[in-house]
């Protein structure tokens, strides 16, 4: 039945921790930000742990170089494969993918900066009113863009003159022909004739041409810009131009996301120094909130930016300087201390046929009540990017059970907003990789054995298709080889490498001590730990897990904007903390209403 149907959101985030006690020395020294131990020695721990990898659901691990488009530029991918010494190709893993799902529990673990961070300003669409009509709506045409490298951009005023859609139906709501060039004869304010070429009498203008809005009333005209008599250019940072690229990249509209010089736009400005503040494709553009994701996060969790004071995870994982200073004297990299071979198949467990996958959908950030949290660290509906709220910390997708898994289009339909995956691997499927590294403390040594491995019933997730339930994976350390380096160089008869798989538990229990030790509290009741072991554990059994949708069964043509829609208008719920999310969304708030959650409990350690 439609009322008894309740469902958990595919992603939900880890949140971060304050930054905890800090020490010159020691473990606490070591979970902190400091100095990177150098590479033209040996000073600490050197080694290899050779790991096996199992598929638990459906895994896709794209090879990005074989992709064929069939019908409607619908995409269609492999699994990525690597050619052997008898030149035959086999089923594989990429290194690349690998390091990447590794070093995002390692960060989230060890409350390590977010190394790959997006800190624009967001924006949304608002009622008309609510716009700030003290600063005056301007016409504009692009003249040049700004660059990173300080070059501002130029925005020619001009005059907007509207072009009626009763008497000119040929360009209503054609988005596409934004900022073509079009000739128009005018009586004063207004348009009596347009032309495709150049005619006496007739002026050269630019087409302001955009879709259906959500202003009040019915659109009845586009505009046509028309050089204005003061010829006033208006400047256009790059921050203000970086912005307005973060908060629309999920436009419909290819031609909107990235403006483009002699692109005509819609712009607000302080009059006095004819600095842009605001701009947008349509009247009703996205209006900038009062923090950018930048500002509402710590700065100690921005990109390490400073060689001497790098994060774990940098420390680890390898770092480049987000903005390499100009001095050629200051160091801007470190090369990590892990190597990560690819994962070759060892048991290939059958290969699922051709999937139509559903649609994927993108990041949208700008929905606040699943993104952020209030500055007391509660969801909460109403709340904004401003100084009341915060980040909920790094995103992360649910590992889910393999039965139910929703991840087909319905009718199997293909066109571009969806994508065909061939030989997926089913669950079962066995691979083997090695990790080397160099210079760990035992600490560090045992934080990474911890990532691997994680907690008796919990799951890595990898490659494609994670939020349909693909990628669920888990980790076993089959052997810990460490390098007794006098052993191995004072005799021709010793290798030097010991096995201490026995160690693997002791290893871990330090790495566990110590962040209770940094963060004043036992290591399975930190948030971030709590957070890491609901959201990579199985999910209650009565719980389906899928994107929001009002429909039980998934529509063709995917719709999910309904159900934001009606909870922004009746449900007014927001998304619980990942440790507390056991009840899940209705599909439809006209027939259910949520209850409110429990009081926080400290989750169980699960291993």
């Amino acid at each position: 039945m439609q009322n008894d149907h309740r469902f958990l959101n595919p992603f939900n985030f880890v949140r971060y921790l304050p930054p905890g006690k800090e020490s010159s020395t020691g473990d606490l020294a070591l979970l902190g930000k400091c100095v990177p131990p150098p590479h033209d020695r040996f000073l600490g721990i050197c080694g290899k742990i050779e790991c096996e990898l199992e598929a638990k659901t459906l895994i896709f691990v794209s090879d990005s170089e074989n992709v064929k488009l069939i019908r409607d530029n619908h995409p269609s991918y492999r699994f990525f494969r690597l050619i052997d010494e008898t030149g035959k190709e086999n089923y594989a893993i990429p290194s690349t993918s690998l390091r990447g799902m590794l070093r995002s529990i390692f960060e989230a673990s060890t409350n390590s900066c977010f190394s790959v961070f997006e800190g624009g300003m967001l924006g949304k669409r608002e009622l008309p009113e609510k716009y700030n009509h003290k600063l005056m709506l301007h016409a504009g045409r692009i003249l040049s863009c700004p660059t990173k490298e300080g070059i501002i951009g130029e925005v020619e005023n001009m005059l907007a003159l509207p072009l009626p859609h009763n008497k000119f139906p040929q360009y209503r709501e054609q988005y596409k022909l934004n900022s073509k060039s079009i000739f128009v004869k005018r009586k004063g304010l207004k348009i009596e004739n347009v032309s495709e070429r150049e005619d006496s009498g007739y002026e050269l203008g630019y087409l302001k041409t955009s879709g259906q809005g959500i202003g009040q009333g019915k659109k009845k005209n586009e505009y046509v810009f028309l050089p204005d008599t003061t010829s006033q250019i208006y400047n256009l940072s790059y921050e203000i131009y970086y912005n307005y690229i973060i908060a629309n990249r999920n436009n419909r509209q290819e031609h909107t996301k990235e403006p483009k010089s002699y692109d005509t736009i819609w712009f607000r400005a302080n009059e006095n120094t004819h600095e842009i503040l605001e701009f947008g494709y349509a009247q009703i553009y996205r209006k900038p909130f009062t923090k950018s994701i930048g500002d509402l996060l710590p700065d100690y969790l921005h990109p390490c930016s400073d060689y001497f004071r790098l994060c774990p995870a940098c420390r680890l994982f390898g770092w480049v300087h987000p903005n390499p200073p100009k001095k050629s004297s200051d160091k801007i990299a470190f090369a990590g201390r892990i190597k990560i071979s690819h994962a070759t198949l060892i048991r290939d467990n059958g290969i699922h046929a051709e999937i139509p996958l559903a649609i994927l959908s993108s990041p949208k950030p700008t929905t606040t009540y699943f993104y952020l949290l209030n500055k007391n660290g509660k969801f909460d509906f109403y709340v904004e990017y401003n100084e009341n709220a915060r980040l909920r910390g790094r995103k992360f997708y649910r590992h889910q059970n393999p039965d139910p898994q929703e991840y087909q289009r319905a009718e199997k339909w293909q066109d571009q907003h969806n994508r065909t995956i061939r030989d997926a691997l089913k669950s079962g499927a066995k691979f083997t990789f090695t990790l080397e590294f160099d210079n760990l403390t035992p600490v560090e040594l045992g934080a990474l054995l911890w990532v691997l491995e994680l907690e008796n019933g919990m799951y890595h997730k990898l490659g494609l298709a994670k939020p349909l339930g693909f990628g669920s994976v888990k980790i076993s350390i089959i052997n810990i080889y460490v390098l007794d380096l006098l052993n191995r160089y004072s005799a021709f008869s010793e290798s030097g490498w010991n096995n201490i798989l026995y160690q693997k538990v002791s290893l871990i229990d330090q790495f566990k001590k110590a962040m209770s030790d940094k963060f004043s509290t036992p290591f399975d009741q930190l948030e971030n730990i709590m957070d890491l072991q609901s959201i990579l554990s199985s999910p209650p059994s009565n719980l389906y897990v899928h994107y929001p949708r009002n429909t039980i069964q998934p529509q063709k043509m995917g719709r999910n904007f309904e159900w934001f829609f009606q909870n922004q208008r009746i449900g007014h719920q927001s998304l619980d903390l990942a440790c507390e999310d056991t009840r899940g969304f209705p599909i439809d708030f006209r027939q259910q209403k949520r209850h409110p959650s429990p009081p926080h409990k400290p989750r169980k350690n699960i291993s």
